[in-house]
């Protein structure tokens, strides 16, 4: 069975909060984790957690504070709210501490999640409202989905959400995404669109460039170069000083290595040479690589930019031209739905 199964969630709680030892065969280790963080901090499940209900003054201010993010993913919010609606849900933007700023969709839904607090200007950290996805994926720092009973406390077993959180480009949490449905309905393919709605809000940070750095953009596809999908490496002097997920990992390293990552430790040459075309790297794999400024004699940033709409139809049409038009096939490649790929795409 899977984790999700809500009968085996069941089984893992009785065991848990019976405390009769670590269910780790019945639950998933993030989700066990989770409780046992919320457990340490001594949260009664069975509590309704409190709600500290901020004012509208204070939801002002918080708007206002925030303003810079909620600005920057406002498109991701607007192109994934037909989604939510679509599935009775709502999406969620938060900062980094958990608390909400926005949440759009299903109208019905959305009176319905007020009653549990998913409404702006309430915290949904892990230490004040228990295992849940948002303040799961900031404990993580990685993309999690929370099934009805696997949420800590026994009032927020009605919802199913899926969250990720985004990272800036010196590696900090600033904020997570989530999309949050009643437990009854298939949500399958949602942390999909939530993961790809995020790297498109993490792409667009690295829009207006750093002073007095250069930044690089890379792919071992020319066609991805532009797209949310790129590697971006930020460098100052020849020292990688900020960069994107997608960036760390096509040169397999982690933010812990910002501010003393050389150039050289990367690619087959030296920072006076790097250039737009094309790199290798010290481990032979070849790079199409574009500087912002470099192209076409201008120094302004040539590097499209997309919106979401965009990203998602040219993912779908390369996920399907590798899968020879099985839309099943692409849909588990992409972590989405079918019915996604068919109206996406038109397809009949």
């Amino acid at each position: 069975m899977s984790a999700a199964d809500p009968s085996q969630i069941q089984k893992a709680r009785e065991v848990f909060f019976a405390r009769k030892g670590l269910p780790v065969d019945q639950i998933g280790h993030s989700i066990l984790r989770s409780w046992i963080r919320c457990a340490d901090m001594g949260l009664d499940e069975r509590a309704p957690p409190a709600i500290d209900a901020p004012s509208a003054s204070e939801i002002r201010l918080l708007h206002e504070k925030h303003e810079a993010l909620r600005r920057i993913s406002r498109p991701e919010l607007d192109a994934l709210y037909s989604e939510a609606r679509e599935i009775s849900g709502i999406v969620i933007l938060t900062n980094a501490r958990g608390e909400i700023l926005d949440a759009v969709g299903d109208p019905g839904f959305a009176d319905k999640a007020a009653q549990v607090a998913l409404r702006p200007g309430i915290l949904w950290s892990e230490d004040g409202t228990g295992t849940n996805a948002i303040g799961t994926a900031l404990a993580e720092r990685r993309a999690v989905v929370v099934n009805g009973g696997e949420h800590y406390f026994q009032s927020h077993q009605v919802l199913t959400c899926s969250a990720t959180p985004i990272i800036d480009p010196r590696g900090a949490t600033i904020g997570v995404l989530d999309i949050s449905v009643p437990a009854s309905q298939q949500s399958g393919h949602v942390l999909g669109m939530v993961r790809m709605a995020v790297e498109q809000i993490e792409h667009r940070l690295f829009r207006n460039g750093f002073d007095g750095c250069r930044t690089l953009r890379f792919q071992t596809d020319p066609n991805l170069l532009g797209a949310a999908r790129e590697g971006i490496l930020v460098l100052k002097d020849g020292i990688v000083v900020a960069a994107n997920r997608r960036g760390l990992s096509l040169v397999g390293r982690t933010w812990e290595g910002l501010d003393q990552l050389h150039v050289e430790d990367i690619f087959d040459t030296n920072a006076a040479h790097l250039a737009s075309g094309r790199l290798k790297g010290q481990d032979g794999r070849e790079f199409f690589a574009q500087f912002d400024g470099e192209a076409k004699g201008t120094s302004q940033p040539v590097v499209p930019q997309q919106s979401l709409e965009d990203i998602e139809l040219s993912s779908i049409r390369q996920a399907l031209a590798a899968h020879g038009g099985n839309v099943s096939a692409a849909a588990r490649h992409l972590g989405i739905h079918r019915s996604t790929i068919y109206r996406r795409m038109d397809l009949t």
